[in-house]
């Protein structure tokens, strides 16, 4: 591609944006790093942002989905964004599998056991952890393709969403769907379906400096409150409840606060919400290299970072992925969605 033209293309696309989704994309992939680093789970602000980032990129799908009546460009539209990603990152990220189950193991998987984990990322349980949200998404855009013809769309979505709430709560009781995908279905569709929501009527495009702080702080103090109470209440179908009400503020926090920085997106910022499939893709891989060279030095076994030391690592991590993320964007746009 004549680089000229890809300039044009990218300033096209950036005119297009919303700065607090860039925002929010960005602060949510680094975060997901973050998490994926071993620490503690005694650590409250660690079981926090587990239990709440990954609905941010949810709400967002909602947000953006647009209602194409041609199938043909829906299809398209999936298989260019979620479905051919999906299956380009699970197969680079196969051989680090085999090298890890070689080292693990002392040596190479049969070829039933090396088959296995490619036959099981076609089943939605991919070889890749942090890809799972790929597949979910897609379930969700399919739901919504196909209850928004219905005569009582909304009625239908909330009752689904209602019975996600049930099955969600059942199936982290009785494990009967223990893979990730279904597991994620259940418990962020009504985030999904709050944000396609909003996204109709144009919500959170206006902002409001002194309205938005005082939302995004109200929330983020009302969302922890709401998550000690979750850690500590023995009822478990109130556990349950609180966990949602836990996602809902918090994501009410995240938006609003995202929503102060809209006037200002740096290249940085832009280039890491372009390239979250890239991050999400690849950082397993790194962590793993990270995680190693810390015990060598350390002479550990037992690697658990504090989060003044994950914090500045998972920030690295991005950085380094980086000229990948500028790399892909030029000349292999299909693995970020385009």
């Amino acid at each position: 591609m004549n680089y000229e033209l890809f300039r044009n293309f990218a300033c096209k696309i950036s005119m297009n944006r919303i700065n607090w989704i860039d925002w929010g994309k960005a602060i949510a992939v680094v975060t997901v790093v973050f998490c994926h680093l071993p620490q503690s789970q005694e650590w409250f602000y660690y079981r926090y942002l587990q239990a709440c980032i990954i609905t941010v990129f949810f709400f967002i799908s909602g947000y953006l989905k647009k209602d194409r009546e041609d199938a043909g460009s829906r299809w398209s539209k999936y298989w260019r964004s979620l479905i051919k990603p999906y299956v380009i990152f699970n197969l680079l990220f196969y051989p680090y599998w085999l090298l890890k189950f070689y080292m693990k193991n002392d040596g190479m998987p049969s070829m039933v056991e090396a088959v296995m984990p490619l036959v099981k990322s076609v089943l939605l349980q991919p070889v890749d952890g942090p890809l799972w949200y790929l597949p979910a998404i897609l379930i969700m855009h399919l739901i919504v393709d196909v209850t928004r013809k219905m005569r009582y769309f909304h009625p239908i979505m909330i009752a689904l969403c209602v019975a996600s709430f049930f099955l969600y709560a059942a199936n982290k009781y009785w494990v009967f769907a223990p893979g990730l995908v279904p597991m994620g279905v259940f418990r962020r569709l009504p985030y999904y379906y709050i944000g396609y929501v909003m996204g109709r009527k144009l919500l959170f495009r206006e902002v409001q400096m002194q309205r938005d702080a005082l939302i995004c702080v109200s929330c983020f103090f009302v969302s922890f409150l709401l998550f000690y109470w979750h850690l500590h209440e023995g009822n478990y179908l109130m556990h349950i409840i609180l966990f949602y009400a836990v996602n809902i503020t918090f994501l009410f926090a995240v938006v609003s606060g995202c929503k102060l920085l809209n006037g200002y997106v740096p290249r940085f910022v832009l280039r890491l919400s372009t390239g979250t499939l890239v991050i999400i893709g690849l950082h397993f891989i790194l962590i793993t290299i990270a995680n190693y060279l810390v015990a060598q030095v350390l002479h550990t076994g037992n690697i658990c970072y504090h989060w003044y030391e994950a914090l500045p690592l998972s920030l690295l991590l991005v950085l380094i992925l980086y000229p990948a993320i500028l790399l892909i964007e030029r000349y292999y746009p299909s693995l970020i969605g385009r």
